[in-house]
């Protein structure tokens, strides 16, 4: 393929959120994800900007189709924004070049570029299992969510592979989620019943498997407030590396880094291919349609006290529980 400097440079590309609460599109994994396309489309030589569309029904002035060259989104992982998004606006953005960062939610089009989350729940079944855990729990109070489902659907699959059990504590609200998509005011409320749920569990699982860092801290607070002590009473393990979140609270979270940057930087390559193609179909090369597809980026364990070892090693190397 061209380089993305040949392709990009003078273009005018904008980087999207949609259907998303400020508390949302300014969580440190969009953050990122939105600063490295950012940071690679300025390289290029684009003009990049910055814009988010809580509404889908009209247009922000900044939103011009016919001014544009192409998107960088993301959006409400959630089933609701399938229908949300068949409006007379969205039509206009469909039509141009786009790759979606972080996740693809529901009714979306172009190209995806993401974390690996089935892989990054697979791993963290991997992890607890290889440190001597038998009993696994998943929490999320937010199970609509699409990304999450696909760390508990990765997650349960490795346990069962490697003949372990797993008990899931999920809670959505009656109601369902409304757009834009807010963070949930009760969160740690649901956090704090599925906790309970899970402690009054017998037998009890050892570790829990949160769905995002965000989740673990609540949940470090909840089994704080329980006298249940992380890393020594039940281990906890979580996935996205968000910086800072965790720094004050000991133990050191177990997490994976997802690579948003990297992702953002990515997604401005996969946009640069559409771009080209699309070219090439203009200058008469043939009516191809264009295919989307999803690239996958592998996450990073980075290990951390909130593991506990629950086997240790004979004099002959074979492990002991």
């Amino acid at each position: 393929m061209a380089s993305p400097n040949s392709v990009l440079a003078g273009r005018d590309i904008v980087i999207a959120s949609l259907a998303l609460d400020r508390s949302l599109f300014s969580m440190p994994v969009i953050d990122a994800a939105f600063h490295g396309a950012e940071d690679a489309l300025l390289e290029a030589g684009a003009c990049a900007r910055i814009v988010h569309m809580p509404e889908l029904t009209q247009l922000p002035s900044e939103l011009r189709p016919d001014r544009l060259d192409g998107l960088i989104l993301t959006g409400a992982m959630v089933n609701q924004f399938a229908l949300a998004c068949d409006t007379s606006a969205i039509k206009q953005l469909r039509k141009l070049p786009s790759v979606w960062v972080i996740g693809d939610p529901p009714g979306a089009w172009g190209d995806t570029v993401m974390a690996d989350d089935f892989a990054l729940g697979s791993s963290a079944a991997e992890q607890l299992v290889a440190s001597g855990h038998r009993r696994l729990a998943f929490l999320n109070p937010v199970p609509d969510n699409l990304l999450f489902v696909r760390r508990e659907d990765g997650f349960c699959s490795a346990a069962r592979r490697l003949g372990v059990e797993v008990r899931s504590f999920c809670q959505a609200p009656s109601t369902g989620w409304k757009l834009p998509l807010q963070a949930p005011a009760s969160r740690f409320d649901a956090v704090q019943s599925l906790i309970d749920e899970l402690l009054d569990c017998k037998p009890r699982p050892t570790a829990v498997f949160a769905a995002a860092d965000s989740i673990a801290a609540l949940a470090y607070c909840v089994l704080g407030m329980r006298g249940i002590r992380v890393g020594h009473d039940i281990s906890v393990i979580a996935g996205n590396n968000t910086p800072g979140l965790l720094s004050i609270p000991l133990p050191h979270l177990a997490t994976f880094e997802i690579h948003a940057r990297k992702i953002g930087a990515l997604a401005v390559r996969q946009l640069a291919m559409q771009i080209a193609e699309q070219s090439r179909i203009r200058n008469g090369s043939g009516q191809i349609e264009h295919i989307s597809c999803r690239v996958l980026v592998k996450p990073t364990f980075i290990p951390g006290e909130s593991v506990l070892e629950l086997h240790s090693k004979t004099s002959n190397g074979r492990v002991k529980a």
